[in-house]
């Protein structure tokens, strides 16, 4: 049974502008934090049992795979990450075959750092650029410019890795399409295998919130962040970027196993400070609190977590329940997750796993949609049309 595992590493050199995860600034407690993870890494592996880490639905991909994001997991000491690393693959038996992903910033890699990371077994980076346009840099508060940003990725492929993917934020105020057609084509030419296209989002708590909340005409009109968003996406799958899902295109064989496991609804493991997981119909999470973390981890017992992963919150503070789900759940969290994906919703796995019709459940739904043309019926599957696309999440709200 695969297995995936994502693992949250909540310290950055400065918090961007717009960023709203979980991450701290102050480093003083780093050292601490990555032996407590390692320690509920070891809990975690002495709690499950080998049917643990499947999935409501399927595995369509079937590998295992190891996330590592934050935060900026490039941050501490390369040391930090590569024994949790260790710890990881340990404790849950990791394959040799599994996609093992690290978030990286270009202020924040050097070639000896990097040559550690695939020493330990990260065998893919995901380095966040977000742009090559230095006066968009300035704006989202990066700490990088275009030079630092091109630096890095050389840097990332002479250190060995070729399974790289890079993000680029559109509709930032003085952004252009142009410019962004000019950084995809830079990032095939510089290898980079998968790219990440997030549309710019106000954040209630983000500096950018308080900075463009009044001032919403400073920002790109929604009619031209769309324009932007549908140019760049036919831009990518014309250099040969597949688009697999709303924010995701890559070339033939560089998906992200590991995000492709949250769409097709994989059980998944979370470590540290701020991280989610979904185990056995539960959601759960830690809070976002490093030093309670610690304090956490530094007592918890076997039989305590056990407890926790079987549903009993009362039992830890860091840790909580999201959410219980059930068939009902479930079912309703097939189009919140699949129409994301370019495959869209696959009728006849829905119908093996529940034993009844999607479109029996969803009657209402699915009518609707077809006929305002934002959805699509394609032999067996059901997609967000063009126009749904615009519209994903007043589409995926029906279905809730």
């Amino acid at each position: 049974m695969a297995r995936h595992i994502y693992v949250h590493n909540p310290f950055c050199a400065r918090k961007c502008p717009y960023c709203d995860f979980y991450s701290v600034t102050d480093n003083f407690l780093c050292e601490e934090f990555y032996k407590a993870a390692i320690k509920e890494t070891e809990l975690i592996g002495s709690v499950i049992t080998e049917d643990a880490g499947t999935n409501p639905l399927t595995d369509p991909d079937g590998k295992d795979t190891v996330y590592f994001g934050g935060g900026t997991p490039t941050v501490p000491d390369s040391r930090y990450i590569c024994e949790l690393l260790g710890a990881v693959r340990k404790a849950f038996n990791i394959a040799s075959d599994a996609e093992i992903t690290i978030e990286a910033n270009p202020s924040s890699v050097t070639p000896e750092k990097l040559t550690e990371y695939r020493q330990a077994g990260f065998n893919r980076i995901s380095l966040g650029v977000q742009s090559l346009d230095d006066e968009v840099l300035k704006t989202l508060g990066r700490l990088h410019d275009s030079k630092g940003a091109i630096e890095a990725l050389k840097k990332i492929s002479e250190a060995g890795f070729t399974n790289i993917s890079s993000d680029l934020i559109t509709g930032v105020p003085g952004e252009t399409l142009d410019g962004i057609k000019r950084d995809i084509g830079t990032f095939k030419e510089l290898g980079v295998k998968h790219i990440s296209t997030y549309s710019l989002s106000i954040e209630e708590g983000t500096e950018f919130y308080r900075r463009y909340s009044g001032n919403i005409e400073d920002l790109v009109s929604p009619e031209l962040e769309r324009s932007m968003y549908h140019g760049t996406r036919e831009y990518l799958q014309k250099l040969g970027y597949e688009t697999y899902e709303i924010s995701n295109s890559a070339l033939p064989g560089y998906k992200s196993i590991h995000n492709s496991s949250y769409w097709n609804s994989c059980e998944y493991f979370a470590i540290g400070a701020g991280a989610h997981g979904f185990l056995n119909d539960l959601r759960y999470g830690h809070r976002d609190d490093v030093r309670a973390y610690i304090e956490e981890m530094n007592t918890v017992t076997y039989d305590t977590y056990k407890a926790f992963l079987e549903g009993n919150e009362s039992f830890l503070k860091s840790l909580y329940v999201e959410e219980r789900l059930t068939r009902e759940d479930k079912m309703r969290e097939v189009p919140f997750l699949r129409l994301r994906t370019t495959d869209g919703i696959l009728l006849d796995e829905f119908k093996k796993v529940f034993g009844v019709e999607f479109e029996d459940v969803f009657a209402d739904a699915v009518k609707t949609n077809l006929e305002k043309g934002l959805l699509e019926r394609k032999e067996r599957t059901l997609r967000l049309t063009r126009s749904g696309l615009d519209l994903a999440n007043i589409v995926i709200e029906d279905f809730l």
